[in-house]
């Protein structure tokens, strides 16, 4: 009876479970069945937009076209700024070059009777996102592949948003790029003339004057802006009107353009500090920051001193008389003594006493003032960045790293502490590659997350984005590295390393002349530093001429005796001119002082045997062996020993190891060429010659072989192909060249004997 009841309650709890389910499925059915109307609904009320938005669009064409340039600029901000995956310099530019034509489509920039330009409603918020995604993605106009009519109408869009710095920025480059189109300029004059820059406003007018010197309108307003500053040009212009028939009243009161005048002029009375008096100390200050800037240091420094006489307890006024001071050799004492009254009214002077100590030569005093408020003030991060510097400029790397080992960590918040951290690591890199003769990419890695630091801290860091341009340079990323060295040259406009950098920079991309041209300009500045003929050096080899480089090198070792690179290229060009006596002392003297540096023993090697000296070669080619096995080149070479040593039957081994590492290693080829050639396996060679061949198109020894064999299996067809081979890669080569005329001479054909007579 127990089983019976349970089989009862098992199937009434089954039956009521089934219930449920068919009630949970009507309330599904009428669920589905609301969504379905509400779907039907909506798609109708969505069918209607769309006729709606068709049926306007129809009507407005203009209105569809903008569309696609919207569509255009968000793929832009997409592609730039929302994916994970970097865009390099080239793409960004190309991406945010096509979103500005595709705004441009839609402004011709003509205008109708009146001067009027018309813009099509809509598309100054375009611009807008176009201007947004420049500013995120730190672009100029200067870096979009635009023409300078495009230029110029990205400006004016640009203007009609009151985006007067891009608008500027884009008319003054579409004047560089189309310097006879005056439209550019008159828009850039209109600016600054609503800015009041006066001096910018005769610089815009003078270049529209040199497009169209009878410009009426142009010598009008010269005129009025230059009355009682520049009488030459005043009665140029003067000379102009009356020349053309037209007459002029100079006076202001007159004059249509007096109020741009009288604007421009109180602009021009709040920059030029000599155009008032000051009435006050913090006046005077105002006034000599000004001066100072404008490179005035005799008029700067009586305002200063005008500033003490007014309130002799203005403690910038002493430091900004320190700072003035300074400039001259003799006014140190004074310089440091105005430092100390400043600070004893509250001024922070630490690193501007200890720039005038180390500008005197008193490196010591210098660091001994940074070490003493550093043991006040652990926290002072500029105090610690500039004792890490000084101290790195001794040479004291290891000290230097020490310091900023002892940071406290709330010192890391501000980026001088960075970019010293990450010119460390550089400093160890190069070290690491005048050893080894590479970079250690960990370092390099380390080097840049340190700039990275920096730039995250203080993005308007020119130092930092310089650092980061040499960072990325080491690490064979050239464009990367260039996009970072614009950003510098922009930041740091002045500094003397950056066009020292650039040309190191071009040097790596094989662009010689700017190479050339900027390490010119850097020697300007830094005429004594041992990068410059080390640069023109390299160029100087680079171009073949061999005695110049020598030349070079040898100048940057008389002042860096252990400058590796420098030895090291200065030991290529002597082998490569045949002073080998000169070759093999710098290889030598790079072998006892850098052991592990592969190159030099491989240069060494290569000096030996061309001298002849290939005991003392294939010794030194072991030597490099033992600590790099698998260098192919040593490999190489040691074959090329044994076989002139008379030990043919050894030098195969080596050969062969070199084709497994590196099946393109053309010249591992063809010596085991010339090899098989001694061992009279000619299809071997012939084999190998091939191969060398193909690898490197221009081996020009491979094809001399490749033909002789066949011109010694008289294959006369074949020869005269190969041969022809030779004089494509050399045209002045003789001996194919006489080979080939023989072997045109055997494959004519026999002349046919004239018949006798008779």
């Amino acid at each position: 009876m127990a089983l019976y009841a349970l089989l009862g309650l098992a199937l009434l709890t089954l039956w009521l479970r089934h219930r449920a389910l068919l009630r949970q499925r009507e309330r599904m059915r009428e669920k589905m069945g609301t969504l379905q109307g509400d779907l039907s609904d909506t798609s109708q009320r969505l069918d209607l937009l769309s006729r709606g938005v068709d049926t306007v669009l129809s009507e407005s064409p203009d209105m569809q076209g903008l569309l696609d340039a919207h569509k255009s600029l968000e793929s832009a901000e997409t592609l730039l700024f929302e994916q994970d995956v970097n865009v390099s310099s080239s793409e960004s530019v190309a991406i945010a070059s096509h979103a500005a034509k595709t705004i441009l489509v839609h402004y011709p920039g003509l205008a109708d009777e009146d001067g009027h330009k018309e813009v099509v409603a809509g598309l100054l918020p375009l611009v807008e996102r176009l201007d947004a995604i420049l500013n995120e993605a730190e672009m100029q106009s200067e870096d979009l592949e635009l023409t300078g009519d495009e230029h110029r109408r990205l400006g004016e869009l640009f203007h009609g948003i009151d985006r007067t710095i891009r608008a500027s920025d884009f008319y003054r480059r579409a004047h560089s790029l189309s310097a006879e189109d005056a439209d550019a300029l008159h828009s850039l004059a209109r600016i600054h003339r609503e800015e009041g820059d006066m001096d910018a406003l005769d610089r815009s007018l003078e270049r529209l004057l040199a497009v169209d010197p009878d410009d009426v309108s142009v010598l009008k307003e010269q005129v009025l802006l230059l009355s009682g500053s520049d009488d030459e040009r005043v009665t140029r212009n003067q000379r102009r009107l009356e020349g053309l028939g037209v007459e002029f009243d100079t006076s202001l009161q007159t004059a249509e353009l007096s109020d741009i005048v009288e604007r421009a002029r109180e602009v021009n009375r709040e920059v030029d500090p000599r155009a008032t008096e000051p009435e006050t100390s913090a006046g005077w200050i105002e006034r000599a920051a000004k001066l100072l800037m404008l490179g005035e240091i005799p008029v700067a420094l009586e305002s200063v001193e005008k500033a003490i006489e007014t309130n002799p307890d203005n403690g910038e006024a002493w430091l900004l008389r320190a700072k003035l001071l300074s400039a001259d050799q003799e006014g140190t004492k004074e310089a440091l003594q105005s430092i100390r009254r400043a600070t004893a009214l509250g001024e922070y002077g630490v690193i501007l006493e200890s720039e005038v100590f180390e500008n005197d030569g008193r490196l010591d005093a210098a660091r001994a003032v940074l070490e003493e408020r550093l043991e006040t003030n652990p926290e002072d991060a500029e105090a610690r960045a500039r004792l890490s510097l000084i101290l790195l400029r001794a040479g004291a790397s290891e000290w230097s790293r020490k310091v900023l080992d002892e940071a406290p960590s709330e010192s890391w918040e501000i980026a001088p502490l960075h970019v010293m951290d990450g010119r460390l690591h550089l400093l160890a890199s190069e070290s690491h590659r005048d050893d080894t003769g590479h970079h250690d990419q960990l370092i390099l890695l380390d080097a840049l997350v340190s700039f990275d630091a920096a730039i995250d801290r203080d993005r308007e860091s020119g130092l930092a984005w310089l650092g980061r341009s040499r960072a990325l340079r080491y690490q064979g990323a050239p464009n990367e590295a260039e996009v970072a060295l614009t950003r510098a040259r922009r930041l740091i406009p002045e500094h003397p390393s950056i066009p020292l950098e650039e040309a190191q920079l071009c040097l790596d991309l094989g662009r010689l002349e700017q190479a050339d041209t900027l390490v010119a300009e850097a020697a300007t500045q830094l005429n004594d530093h041992s990068a410059i003929p080390f640069i023109r050096g390299m160029i100087a080899a680079r171009q073949n001429r061999l005695s110049e480089a020598i030349s070079l090198f040898g100048k940057v070792l008389a002042s860096e005796p252990d400058h590796v690179r420098a030895r090291l290229n200065r030991c290529s060009a002597s082998l490569l001119k045949g002073d080998l006596a000169s070759a093999l002392d710098d290889a030598n003297h790079l072998v006892t002082n850098r052991p592990e540096l592969d190159m030099a023993r491989l240069r060494r090697s290569e000096v030996l045997m061309s001298n002849g000296d290939w005991d003392e070669a294939e010794a030194e080619l072991r030597r490099l062996l033992e600590s790099r096995p698998e260098h192919t080149m040593a490999l190489v070479h040691l074959g090329t020993c044994l076989i002139a040593r008379g030990r043919p039957e050894q030098a195969e081994k080596p050969l062969n190891k070199t084709l497994q590492i590196d099946p393109t290693h053309s010249d591992a080829w063809y010596q085991r060429g010339l090899l098989y050639t001694d061992f009279g396996r000619l299809e071997d060679a012939m084999h190998d010659f091939e191969n060398a061949a193909e690898h490197d198109e221009h081996h020009i020894d491979a094809r001399v072989r490749i033909a002789t064999l066949l011109h010694e299996a008289e294959d006369t067809k074949e020869a005269a192909a190969a041969w022809r081979r030779v004089l494509d890669v050399d045209p002045e080569h003789r001996l194919a060249r006489r080979r080939l005329e023989e072997s045109r001479g055997t494959s004519d054909p026999p002349t046919p004997s004239q018949p006798t007579e008779g």
